[in-house]
């Protein structure tokens, strides 16, 4: 593997023991950490991008399409050292109004003012949080497969459409020439998060293909006409026959001549 290869890919991975992501629901099932709605799936890397943690990136060039592999970072080559200076406390006020919507327990997931963060604890009026990665300072321990490289162009296009909006369905792709026309899988009519991942669709596949024209289709179910019922002709009525007899006119007597 080198840097550019898209390829897709199926891991787990732990700290201390215990599953902090994966892409496999089997795994996320048996460590109890299973999210209903969540799309377990192998899912789509470009290598030497920058997406993944420096160690784990640099795993990926060395393994081999279908071979279960093994990689551990120290925090160095994954999340760094964690930095005493990120971890601030703040009012219970300023907390409250910055997180409504927050719930208050140690470990929390936080976003204040665009950033990410973690409560720490609260104190009386005052609120720690920790603005560190959450993995920060820990050894991280991935096994993966690399289940494909990706190579025919069509593959691709529904390879970068994954990586950057996971829909759980295959969009259909059809290529002529530099033309790609991507029919759009049924979530992302309805999916507000689509709006957004469509700009990254269409950079990621400016970046990474040759394409000159990307057309995205959506495709709706119109009205159908009720079939026609066939009117049935009313049965025509039998004429009654009337026996009506006619009465013989009477026969005139003959009279002899004289």
């Amino acid at each position: 593997m080198r840097d550019g290869d898209i390829i897709t890919l199926d891991y787990e991975g732990r700290t201390d023991g215990e599953l902090f992501d994966t892409t496999l629901e089997a795994v996320a099932k048996a460590d109890d950490v299973h999210e209903e709605g969540h799309h377990y799936e192998p899912i789509t890397v470009i290598i030497g991008e920058g997406r993944l943690v420096p160690g784990f990136d640099a795993a990926l060039k060395k393994a081999k399409v279908g071979e279960a592999s093994e990689a551990t970072l120290p925090p160095e080559d994954a999340y760094g050292q964690r930095d005493p200076k990120l971890i601030e406390t703040m009012s219970l006020t300023r907390f409250r109004r910055t997180c409504p919507d927050a719930k208050g327990y140690p470990g929390e997931e936080l976003e204040i003012e665009g950033r990410h963060a973690h409560l720490v604890a609260i104190y009386g009026s005052r609120v720690r949080v920790d603005f560190n990665q959450h993995l920060a300072g820990k050894e991280l321990v991935f096994k993966f497969t690399v289940k494909s490289k990706v190579t025919k162009a069509d593959d691709k296009v529904a390879a970068l459409f994954n990586m950057e909006y996971q829909s759980g369905d295959e969009p259909q792709v059809k290529l002529t020439g530099k033309h790609a026309e991507i029919t759009l899988p049924d979530r992302c009519k309805f999916d507000p998060a689509w709006f957004q991942a469509k700009y990254r669709v269409v950079a990621a596949l400016r970046k990474h293909t040759d394409l000159e024209e990307i057309m995205f289709v959506e495709s709706y179910e119109g009205t159908k006409p009720e079939p026609k019922k066939e009117k049935k002709k009313p049965a025509k009525k039998k004429a009654k026959k009337t026996a009506s007899k006619k009465k013989a006119a009477p026969k005139k007597k003959k009279t002899a001549k004289k």
